[in-house]
């Protein structure tokens, strides 16, 4: 922390509070002010279009405030004639309000702790943090947790159990994804650091899905969107609770059937079928979905879900298929099949 003591035409003298190395080209945080700078610079103009041309396949945009420069960027994609999903990095304290806006016009959302817990009284970070992760589950939306996850593991062996702590509390609190950044970027055990991340959270699964963090029709959440296909959604969590099949499938073009799914972290692998790659690309980032591509839309599902069962070592006799129109069949409804493979 620095307080200003002098401002000149040129230089701001401050005063240390705080004992600590200051590196160079660190980001600058003004508590309670927010800098009149456009989201988006000229620089990451260019640096967008570079990454088109190397076709990628998610922008994360820092320092969204509102949600005027995601759509700004969503124009350039379309005039640009490409499918490439926007993450909202939320990193700054005056995206807090905006958060409903935010969310309902980007692919995703990422917390990112390290400016946003710079900006916010550090004791109120734990309470944001879960209602941006619940937020985004309820809108449908992937949430990417990061920043400081497993920071002491930069350069030491294992992390401490208040780190593992928070992995899990990440969890459970419905995260899509966890982030590793300078443990991988810099630090000394970057492999380590990803198989710690992962058998924190493989350890802390089982019990998400005991008691997950959106609860279907749970009456206090008015932010979830009730279309038709979340009330499909609904019925396939219903019947997870009364059958054990061996899979649910969910073909899917554009991926919207699997991630109304991928929202309530149900207890079995989602098997989201599409005809797109950049489809299959984008659903990596939603909780337990394991995307396939098909170029062909089976008329019949049951053939399919022998051989996928077959061919992952599997074994079972009933799935779960939940689909939506489709090109091939646009006036189709939203619907949700159990397919008794015992039978043709």
């Amino acid at each position: 922390r620095l307080r200003v003591l002098e401002i000149t035409r040129t230089d701001v003298r401050c005063e240390s509070l705080d004992e600590g190395v200051l590196g160079s080209r660190r980001h600058l945080n003004v508590r309670g002010k927010s800098a009149a700078l456009p989201a988006i610079t000229e620089q990451d103009w260019l640096d967008i279009d570079f990454g088109i041309a190397q076709r990628i396949d998610f922008i994360a945009l820092s320092f969204v405030r509102t949600a005027q420069p995601i759509i700004e960027l969503q124009h350039h994609l379309q005039e640009q004639g490409v499918a490439v999903e926007i993450l909202a990095k939320i990193e700054s304290a005056a995206s807090i309000p905006e958060l409903d806006a935010i969310i309902a016009v980007a692919d995703g959302i990422m917390i990112a702790r390290g400016d946003l817990g710079v900006e916010i009284p550090i004791e109120q970070i734990a309470v944001v943090q879960k209602t941006l992760l619940k937020q985004a589950n309820s809108a449908g939306k992937p949430v990417i947790t990061a920043t400081q996850m497993l920071e002491s593991m930069t350069h030491h062996k294992l992390p401490t159990r208040a780190e593992a702590t928070d992995v899990a509390n990440a969890v459970l609190d419905g995260t899509d994804c966890l982030m590793l950044s300078g443990e991988t970027a810099m630090g000394r055990y970057p492999v380590e650091s990803v198989s710690m991340l992962s058998r924190i959270a493989s350890a802390i699964e089982p019990r998400q899905r005991e008691e997950p963090a959106l609860k279907p029709l749970d009456p206090e959440d008015g932010r979830m969107k009730m279309e038709l296909r979340d009330l499909i959604a609904l019925s396939v969590q219903t019947a997870l609770r009364h059958l054990i099949p061996a899979a649910v499938i969910a073909p899917s073009r554009s991926g919207a059937t699997a991630r109304s799914l991928a929202r309530f972290k149900p207890p079995l692998w989602i098997t989201a079928v599409s005809p797109l790659h950049a489809t299959c690309q984008d659903l990596l980032f939603s909780y337990g979905v394991i995307p396939v591509f098909s170029a062909e839309h089976p008329h019949d599902w049951k053939p399919f879900a022998r051989d996928w069962l077959r061919s992952h070592g599997m074994e079972g006799d009933l799935v779960v298929l939940i689909e939506g129109p489709s090109a091939e069949n646009p006036d189709a409804n939203n619907r949700m099949e159990i397919l008794d493979l015992r039978r043709g």
